[in-house]
């Protein structure tokens, strides 16, 4: 499928999906300014590491990222806010971005977890809808039980590995037919 890209600000579904998520929140844009050297999608630990150097404090809330007329997601993420109050993303990514969409979360905190992303779909597709189950039953296997602290490579017990490995599969299929189906 193509990759999510920075939700549009203004569009009724992302505000619909932010305030799913902050009943009073709105997203602002970001700019992304990634730290050479730094590992990609390591946000809460580069933002740390950043401030602690620089000062400012980190702001914890979500990425909002859209497979535009697929789907909508929020990503739990942390950018930097300067004792200016001017915030931005320090984080590499995969791909080169100006900015992305955040949505503050003044009621989260980073307690060394991962959080699942929310989902919504913007099409009725049973296949997309399949898509964003399989997406969080990835994520439920991959972060179950002592996994969920772990961080980086991990190895699952063989029952868990069975199932991924049946269901990334199965996702990789969707994905494929998904990508044929919104080019």
């Amino acid at each position: 499928m193509r990759r999510p890209v920075p939700a549009p600000s203004a569009a009724l579904h992302t505000i619909e999906l932010c305030k799913r998520i902050v009943s009073s929140g709105l997203p602002v844009s970001v700019p992304h300014l990634p730290l050479a050297g730094k590992p990609q999608l390591e946000c809460f630990q580069t933002v740390a590491e950043y401030v602690a150097g620089h000062g400012g404090e980190s702001v914890i809330g979500w990425a909002i990222w859209e497979v535009p007329g697929v789907y909508i997601e929020a990503e739990f993420h942390s950018v930097w806010r300067t004792s200016d109050g001017v915030l931005h993303d320090l984080t590499p990514r995969p791909i080169p971005l100006d900015s992305i969409l955040f949505l503050p979360d003044p009621d989260r905190e980073y307690r060394g977890r991962q959080v699942d992303n929310v989902r919504q779909p913007l099409v009725h597709d049973r296949d997309v809808f399949r898509y964003l189950y399989l997406a969080t039953r990835i994520f439920e296997l991959t972060n179950a039980g002592p996994l969920a602290d772990q961080h980086g490579e991990i190895s699952l017990p063989p029952k868990a590995a069975k199932e991924y490995w049946k269901v990334m599969d199965e996702f990789g299929k969707l994905q494929a037919r998904l990508d044929r189906r919104y080019p």
